[in-house]
């Protein structure tokens, strides 16, 4: 007899509670603790690329080469080992007489649902900074990508602390059940209309939320942009993965004087890099039938001109779409009103950097932002003007690369961020903790609080009027700041 959601409520709150248990223990706030899960997510990495690779290519297909970019939770891991101590430990942040600090703490027990498209990086980057803030963790890898869920089941149980981390395999019913939950930080990684939901079920227990969704993610190139470059990275970044990627390049907006030049050059790229597409190792496959039916009707329905690729070359049992590239679809037609999350690019020409400027800010925020100029002037108008989650200029992708900087979107494209002290913030609860002397000089405040009988001299009043607003001497106000 099937599980029904209630009973997989019940049995997934037991084993909540089982963590909850372990976690009031202080098991997770110890350091050595933490490194030691640490390395051993480094290990398991270091020991089983070779598996995740292959069992990411039997779910995706695509090159071998691209499973590197699933090895990112080992980098990192790395990152925070380098970092433990420095990170977790408590800060000093103001005064003397008063000391003000603030002391980082796990929030409890997390819960990270992470999608297919890369289903060991989704699963594992976000992981490392979970443990090094101290935090249990209950991973909800993909229904859609099986080998690979079964595989991560079983290297977390072969590596981790089982007591503090484990692996839930399921699909709608077992994710439904999980948000059924409370939690004490949920992190999701997929599309927004499933993003609503979880939030939904969080502020039930009001429990905080880490989006990473999507959108429509434009590249925007002006008439000084370099287009060997320029056609090059954004053919790298639109067909990795056949598109499969939340910050892959949406459409082009492309200055008129290019854009003949602009579809020659991607179309001869495609060529080069993947010859006949089909029969290329270097080429993946769609992740399931529905969703190449819902991107053959997205190129059915878009207008224009199809300059390479189409319907004609579809083969809905082999999972695969060519390489696609659309001029001039038109503006109200499905392909240009949602994410394509696809191999298939639309092109669009603008006379204005304002006309092109004005159809970006016309979509909801995206999670990316992609220009491609020399014109320094042009590069600032496009980042003040239109707001994304990250950004590249001259670039695509790489703005997820290393842990220095925040991977997040903003607004309709997520909210939170992780990667590197990001993600360690993020699955963190900072304290506030003030240290007072006892010594007699600084005993008070105490009652009884100033009266008639005994008032508070005119100076000390007016004084502490004026530290309260903060109109002292400049010199005397840092003097205060420093030593309140």
């Amino acid at each position: 007899m099937a599980a029904t959601v209630e009973s997989l409520t019940t049995e997934y709150g037991q084993v909540l509670a089982g963590m909850r248990a372990t976690f009031r223990t202080g098991k997770t706030q110890s350091l050595a603790w933490r490194r030691q899960q640490l390395e051993q997510l480094h290990l398991m990495h270091a020991e089983n690329h070779e598996a995740m690779t292959a069992a990411v290519r039997q779910d995706l297909g695509g090159p071998k080469l691209r499973g590197l970019a699933e090895l990112a939770g080992a980098a990192g891991a790395d990152h925070m080992l380098d970092h433990l101590e420095e990170y977790t430990s408590e800060k000093w942040v103001g005064g003397w007489i008063h000391r003000q600090c603030v002391r980082p703490e796990p929030k409890g027990v997390m819960l990270i649902i992470a999608p297919w498209n890369f289903p060991i990086l989704l699963c594992l980057h976000p992981l490392a900074p979970a443990i090094a803030a101290g935090n249990m963790v209950v991973i909800k890898p993909s229904e859609m990508s099986p080998t690979t869920s079964q595989l991560l089941k079983t290297l977390v149980a072969k590596y981790m602390d089982n007591d503090c981390i484990k692996v839930i395999e399921g699909a709608k019913d077992e994710t439904t059940a999980l948000l059924n939950l409370q939690w004490d930080h949920i992190m999701y990684t997929g599309n927004t209309q499933v993003g609503r939901i979880v939030m939904t079920a969080a502020a039930k227990h009001l429990t905080p939320v880490t989006l990473e969704l999507g959108g429509k993610s434009p590249v925007i190139v002006d008439e000084s942009a370099q287009l060997d470059a320029t056609c090059a990275r954004v053919a790298f970044a639109k067909w990795l993965n056949c598109g499969q990627i939340c910050v892959a390049p949406d459409y082009v907006l492309v200055h008129e004087s290019k854009e003949q030049e602009f579809l020659k050059r991607t179309k001869d790229i495609i060529k080069s890099s993947y010859g006949d597409s089909k029969e290329s190792p270097d080429y993946g496959r769609i992740v399931n039938e529905r969703h190449v039916d819902r991107l053959q009707s997205l190129i059915e329905t878009a207008g224009g001109n199809v300059i390479c690729g189409g319907v004609d070359g579809i083969d809905r049992t082999d999972r695969f779409i060519p390489p696609t590239v659309i001029s001039q679809p038109k503006l109200d037609a499905p392909i240009m009103q949602n994410e394509i999350f696809g191999p298939v690019l639309p092109v669009l020409s603008y006379k204005t950097l304002d006309a092109a400027l004005a159809m970006v800010k016309g979509q909801e925020t995206p999670l990316a932002l992609y220009v491609f100029s020399e014109t320094s002037k042009n590069v600032e108008k496009v980042l003040q003007e239109c707001p994304s989650g990250g950004s590249c200029v001259n670039s695509s992708l790489e703005q997820l690369g290393g842990e220095n900087m925040p991977f997040g979107g903003k607004g309709p494209s997520g909210m939170g961020c992780y990667h590197g002290k990001f993600g360690f913030d993020e699955f963190s609860h900072y304290r506030s903790v003030l240290r007072k002397s006892t010594l007699p000089l600084f005993r008070g405040p105490f009652a009884p609080l100033p009266s008639a009988k005994n008032p508070t001299p005119e100076f000390v009043y007016n004084l502490a009027i004026k530290i309260t607003l903060g109109v002292l001497p400049r010199g005397l106000k840092a003097l205060m700041r420093r030593f309140p």
